[in-house]
């Protein structure tokens, strides 16, 4: 079964920013790697609703899972 959700880097990136945490603060936080979370942000790595990164980063920005992500569209639907 394919994700139906996938991570929204660019939304996370401006409300980490926007919340004053540093990127390694972030990271640590929720437990992955500062560059785990700089992949996430920049759009390389984009982990579905249920990563606990993700949940967990909905927790401390204090934001919806809604809210820091976006439907997956399927690649033959996107051309």
């Amino acid at each position: 079964m394919a994700r139906s959700r996938v991570t929204n880097g660019r939304v996370i990136r401006e409300r980490r920013e926007r919340a004053g945490i540093l990127q390694a603060d972030l990271a640590e936080r929720i437990g992955v790697s500062a560059s785990y979370l700089s992949r996430i942000e920049s759009g390389v790595e984009t982990p579905g609703l249920t990563s606990p990164a993700v949940r967990k980063l909905a927790e401390v920005l204090v934001m919806s899972l809604d809210d820091i992500t976006v439907p997956l569209v399927p690649e033959a639907a996107a051309s």
